[in-house]
């Protein structure tokens, strides 16, 4: 029978870095920047008094064109990328 040596001193896991455990400055930083874009753009878009109807508590995206009469366009995330409206210059 092996003898189990029960006084080791514990050992600190890989998974107890900063790394894992603080997700807004570690593994998961990227996603956390690009909610709080998100987030920003939304607050922009409420700030200027633009109407959302429904869609003013759900997912927003705003996707910038590079062609054609307007800059870009506002598509609810939450309904699978409904067009919303389009957007000003101002926005950008």
């Amino acid at each position: 029978m092996t003898k189990i040596n029960w006084n080791r001193e514990p050992t600190s896991s890989v998974m107890n870095s900063e790394y894992w455990t603080n997700p807004k400055t570690g593994f998961d930083k990227g996603w956390h920047d690009r909610l709080k874009q998100k987030q920003e753009k939304k607050q922009r878009l409420l700030n200027q008094k633009i109407d959302l109807g429904i869609h003013e508590d759900h997912d927003l995206d705003i996707v910038k064109l590079n062609s054609g009469p307007h800059v870009g366009k506002l598509i609810c995330i939450t309904c699978n990328d409904k067009f919303i409206r389009w957007l000003p210059k101002g926005i950008f």
